[in-house]
């Protein structure tokens, strides 16, 4: 499903992100000690189908399903049904019932739920929510243990009915593999309409990427769990970390399609939405491998597309504030897309200044 400019957002994790035993809000640190409750609901159901919801009130018709770990859960203001809003304090990192939780050279990930819009179950608005209290609509922001977002798991190219993009290409660099504007659903748009490129084989297999497709892909939940280091916050997965051990990025380890025969799991892509206000001075750097593509305010900041070792992007916030449309004291959306398609690393690392303003936005 596709809506607006920022798509059907199906999870909001309102606030900020938790360093160690203190969210990093726009405010003051404050303590985090209260376990987040359950993922619930898209557009009624999450990981599953039916049910009234676990913690009060039964899942919106009509508004998206909000996803909160904070102090305030959400109260749907988008469904018909309010439902009601548990008393909870600050998240803590891990969320309950996530898997392959695994520490990295700073911070940690951890895989959530499958999302059912691919899995064999309904996701219509209408059906009651799974462990999130309340329905649809926007939550209230409180405090919340990471930056949350999506990954979908691929088979690979090599295998029977495997993806054709993923392991089957040669390895090389391919930049300009979409167009430097975001489309208006949310996702990248293939710049060679009709075409392909060194590494990809054409539109059609490039919209599977960011868009649940059943049979072709399935999605889960992930968190990234930033921490301090020195001026600016951290998650890193990955290599050449100078004085901290060696990490990997490798969430769907045993999981979706499973490892296809090799040690991890390989073939998958990593979608995140965010907002941020722009105070002036701020940075973003991802360094990574394999495709990379950063959006700022819904325009292309960092290219680093196709099969090759990790590369390094950064945006100077300032120094392009013209060029993405930026003004000090505005809130604007950001978008990292990444693509983990080719044995044998996979390195995820973000270092940045941005100042969030929630704590990720799902968007199918």
């Amino acid at each position: 499903m596709k809506e607006s400019t920022i798509g059907r957002t199906i999870a909001s994790i309102a606030a900020c992100m938790v360093v160690g035993a203190f969210s990093v809000k726009c405010g003051p640190l404050q303590p985090v000690n209260a376990v987040p409750p359950p993922i619930g609901g898209i557009g009624g159901s999450v990981n599953a189908t039916g049910g009234s919801d676990s913690a009060g009130g039964s899942g919106g018709v009509g508004g998206s399903a909000i996803i909160s770990y904070g102090s305030s859960l959400p109260i749907g203001t988008g469904g018909d049904d309010a439902g009601a809003a548990d008393a909870a304090s600050a998240a803590v990192w891990p969320p309950p019932g996530y898997v392959n939780v695994t520490n990295v050279s700073y911070g940690a990930y951890a895989l959530g739920p499958q999302l059912v819009s691919n899995s064999g179950a309904s996701t219509s608005d209408g059906g009651s929510g799974s462990g999130v209290p309340g329905s649809g609509g926007m939550g209230t922001p409180g405090n919340c243990s990471g930056l949350y977002g999506v990954v979908r798991d691929f088979k690979m190219g090599t295998t029977p009915g495997g993806q054709p993009d993923f392991q089957s290409p040669t390895p090389q660099d391919d930049r300009g593999i979409v167009t430097t504007t975001l489309g208006s659903d949310g996702k990248p748009v293939y710049a060679h309409p009709g075409g392909k490129t060194p590494t990809t084989t054409g539109q059609a297999d490039f919209n599977q990427w960011y868009n649940d497709v059943p049979g072709v892909n399935m999605t889960y939940l992930l968190g990234l769990h930033f921490v301090p280091n020195g001026s600016v916050v951290t998650f890193a997965a990955s290599i050449n970390n100078k004085g901290v051990p060696n990490s990997s990025y490798f969430p769907l380890d045993n999981e979706g399609f499973g490892n296809q025969g090799e040690n991890h799991n390989f073939s998958f892509t990593t979608e995140i939405h965010t907002s941020f206000t722009y105070n002036g001075g701020e940075i973003f750097t991802f360094q990574g491998d394999d495709d990379v593509w950063v959006y700022i305010n819904n325009q292309l900041a960092i290219d680093l597309g196709g099969i090759h070792v990790q590369e390094t992007g950064t945006v100077n916030l300032d120094a392009q504030a013209s060029q993405l449309g930026l003004a000090v004291g505005k809130v604007y959306p950001l978008a990292v897309f990444n693509a983990e398609r080719h044995t044998t690393q996979s390195n995820f690392r973000i270092d940045t200044t941005l100042v969030f303003t929630d704590c990720g936005q799902i968007i199918q």
